[in-house]
């Protein structure tokens, strides 16, 4: 479950009976969706992803069965950013521009809002709890009860420079009974909330929402892109008993733990892609460009799984004239920084003090898991079995979109259409005693 500090208005781009496109907030939309007078396979979802690297949106179509269909992709360098901040505004709106006109083009249709991940070095991510007692008279768990505990959890633990994006409830503990993962209607006398809480630096956050103003794309929601990114490629099994989930971009390392169908803990290391690509422009006196080229199209990062007979060209810096280097010294380079990264993400996840509790292994994505050998890199590392984790998306595009680079964006999709579906029955719940708690995070059952 999940605790919004303000409501989501999710905007949806639909057409009327007459054929015309509207742009309605959710509400608006209920409102047509009780009249029926819209056709449902063309409300438009869409999520963007600005990383490091590369500048990812996509647009997805909702279809009659609550599934997506995605018809608009874009996926750009990066502008403008470093470690998931941007640095430069101008560079970053129109690396935001390209990516949205893009995807735009192949969906045949205008942007106008988006759900909107938040990654960086900025990013910071704790525990909390919080305790209430609850009335004699009124012993029944109430949703105003829920909201209290969890605003108890997070008083006076938030710093002035830092901004709030995510309070997710753990677990609550109902007169020292654990494990309650909704306690509403239940009856107690004392009530305790342990809740993760995710925050972000303002000037950070406001600078993306700058971006995004200048880019003229409306923020539905600011989700933490490393949850997000659970949601697209965790299973349930995983994330019940415990998974560790590491996304490996260019300019950091996200690593979460799930643990009992919730976040239990996460933290974002500055060290990624751009490291491996540095050492190799150093070791072998290439420009930056050229090093990245020769990681993406020759790493790796096993050196026993190189031949050393294989070699590739190379074009040193201030030179024309191409060379010919061992492939060999290339994961030569390449191998000892991947394996510092990994071993500094287990001692992060060994301070979590849930390492013991990964029982389902590590899952690997992002741009840096697309490196020959890092899995088996990574199982000598945590000494527990690892695999590459992608988005399993069935359409038309899953051979461009099941790549680990579009995980983060995908989940902003499923994010989405958990609003949209939501929206979609409300009807029915509305004729049913179903509190606004639930309305809120009936996404999260699946979302986590």
């Amino acid at each position: 479950m999940v605790y919004i500090k303000k409501p989501a208005s999710i905007k949806i781009r639909i057409k009327d009976s007459k054929n015309t496109w509207l742009l309605l907030k959710k509400e608006e939309w209920l409102d047509l969706a009780d009249r029926r007078i819209f056709m449902k396979g063309e409300i438009l979802l869409a999520g963007l992803d600005i990383g490091t690297s590369k500048t990812n949106t996509l647009i997805a179509e909702l279809r009659d069965d609550n599934t997506i269909d995605i018809v608009g992709v874009g996926s750009v360098p990066s502008k403008g950013i470093k470690r998931g901040i941007i640095i430069d505004l101008e560079q970053a709106v129109d690396a935001v521009r390209e990516s949205v006109n893009n995807a735009e083009r192949m969906a045949g249709v205008q942007l106008d809002s988006a759900v909107v991940a938040v990654n960086g070095s900025h990013i910071t991510s704790f525990n909390s709890q919080g305790v209430i007692a609850i009335s004699k008279e009124h012993p029944e768990i109430t949703e105003e009860d829920i909201e209290k505990v969890i605003e108890a959890a997070k008083a006076g633990v938030i710093a002035p420079e830092r901004e709030l994006i995510h309070v997710l409830p753990r677990e609550f503990i109902l007169d020292g009974q654990k494990g309650i993962s909704d306690p509403l209607g239940m009856s107690g006398s004392r009530l305790e909330g342990k809740v993760h809480i995710v925050t972000g630096s303002i000037t950070a956050i406001q600078n993306l929402l700058k971006c995004m103003e200048m880019a003229d794309i409306e923020v539905d929601e600011l989700i933490f892109g490393n949850l997000s990114c659970g949601n697209a490629i965790l299973n349930r099994t995983e994330k019940e008993l415990g998974v560790l989930l590491i996304d490996m971009g260019a300019g950091s390392s996200d690593i979460s733990i799930f643990i009992n169908d919730n976040i239990a803990y996460s933290s974002i290391l500055p060290l990624g892609g751009n490291q491996i690509t540095n050492d190799l422009a150093i070791g072998l006196k290439i420009s930056i460009e050229e090093a990245e080229r020769l990681k993406i199209k020759y790493g790796n990062v096993m050196e026993n799984y190189v031949s050393p007979d294989d070699v590739v060209e190379i074009v040193r810096e201030k030179k024309s004239v191409k060379e010919r280097v061992a492939k060999k010294y290339l994961a030569d380079i390449i191998e000892p920084r991947v394996h510092e990264i990994l071993s500094l993400i287990k001692e992060e996840a060994e301070r979590s003090n849930y390492l013991n509790n990964i029982t389902q292994g590590v899952v690997l994505t992002g741009g840096c898991a697309l490196l020959p050998g890092i899995a088996d890199l990574a199982s000598k590392v945590f000494e527990r079995n690892v695999h590459i984790g992608q988005p399993n998306y069935q359409g038309e595009l899953n051979d461009l979109i099941n790549e680990p680079r579009f995980s983060t964006v995908m989940g902003l999709l499923d994010y989405s259409l958990e609003q949209a579906t939501a929206a979609t029955s409300r009807r029915t719940r509305r004729k049913k005693s179903a509190s606004v708690f639930q309305k809120a995070v009936n996404w999260l059952r699946d979302f986590f």
